[in-house]
């Protein structure tokens, strides 16, 4: 059964190619331009009737004696992306290509549909954390040889997450087995209209593409997916573990770099929509 999906985030860069690579056809504008060539006459019955738009009423360019008419169409193509996400899942779902079930065999790069309670990881603010951490140091450095932090630091630690930049959402383990753990990776800039982070908690679906597989002898870093907009040399040059460490217990935030590390058995989803 086919139903309109309104999503509240959107990856366009993902999806715009996802479509057109499964053949989805967008909306289309077409500019229609009419060239006289030689003296107007209206007496006549002669003409042709073209349709600017499969199903709608027909232009009808009439051209008597003494008169020739041209007419020239420029297809000028331009996205929609709701009605193409709703084209494309419906089509996935039609050929079978779309994962709904993860306890059925699912390999990285296949495209799934997950219905869960989601909740927004703790990773998320420790990334946000880190990233303010980082940036703060890289415009003072000599606060890391200060004994005592400057009280912008206090409210760097205090504030809450930032709106934008990388967010995790999480879904634990359910009653049954087969309920594995899930986590969905998203760029806070894919947001719809007015939504915020709130409105990605609670009963929704994800669409998206399996990152990573992890079994329960493994874990996944998201270390460089929450650190992405930090240089990585400068990254490299600083403990993470020393930072939220030092930096934790001043804020009363114990983050360690082991919230970064989410244990298997799980699968990682980057996110193309959510609705």
């Amino acid at each position: 059964m086919s139903f309109f999906r309104s999503p509240l985030y959107l990856d366009l860069e993902v999806l715009v190619p996802l479509a057109n690579y499964h053949d989805i056809e967008v909306m289309t504008d077409l500019e229609v331009t009419q060239r006289d060539k030689g003296n107007r006459s209206f007496g006549g019955e002669a003409g042709a009737a073209v349709s600017i738009v499969p199903g709608a009423p027909s232009i009808k360019f009439r051209a008597g004696k003494g008169n020739e008419s041209e007419v020239t169409q420029t297809r000028s193509v331009k996205d929609h992306p709701t009605d193409s996400l709703n084209r494309l899942v419906d089509k996935l779902q039609k050929d079978e290509l779309l994962t709904t079930d993860l306890a059925q065999a699912v390999a990285k790069r296949q495209l799934v549909e997950v219905e869960r309670a989601w909740c927004i990881s703790q990773a998320t603010d420790v990334g946000s954390l880190l990233t303010g951490l980082f940036a703060f140091i890289a415009r003072d450095p000599s606060i890391l040889a200060r004994k005592e932090p400057p009280d912008e630091l206090f409210d760097l630690m205090t504030s809450p997450g930032q709106a934008g930049g990388a967010v995790v959402l999480d879904s634990a383990e359910g009653d049954t087995a087969e309920d594995v753990r899930v986590l969905t990776l998203l760029d806070a800039g894919g947001l719809v209209g007015n939504h915020g982070l709130d409105d990605l908690e609670g009963e929704m679906a994800v669409f998206g593409q399996v990152e990573a597989l992890m079994s329960d002898t493994q874990s996944y870093s998201l270390e460089r997916f929450l650190l992405s907009g930090v240089s990585r040399t400068f990254r490299l040059s600083i403990s993470v573990n020393d930072l939220l460490a030092g930096f934790g217990k001043l804020g009363g935030r114990n983050f360690t770099s082991d919230d970064l590390q989410i244990k298997g058995p799980l699968v990682v989803i980057k996110g193309i929509a959510i609705y």
